[in-house]
């Protein structure tokens, strides 16, 4: 069984099979925490904080 997803701006739950929204950046997606947000608005409050060259996200559905 997978781990739920909270989104790491809001840290609202993400449902099961939801649409979310993944930082395309490695440093992002690398270890133990990966970035998930539940919507694009979420993932554009973290960019700024990150300092990201060339920020772009990913949608995916949850499985």
């Amino acid at each position: 069984m997978a781990a739920p997803l909270v989104c790491a701006t809001c840290r609202k739950a993400i449902a099961a099979g939801a649409t979310y929204v993944r930082c395309s950046v490695a440093s992002c997606n690398t270890g133990r925490q990966k970035l998930v947000f539940c919507n694009a608005k979420c993932w554009q409050a973290h960019v700024p904080t990150a300092r990201h060259r060339k920020a772009a996200y990913v949608e995916e559905n949850g499985a």
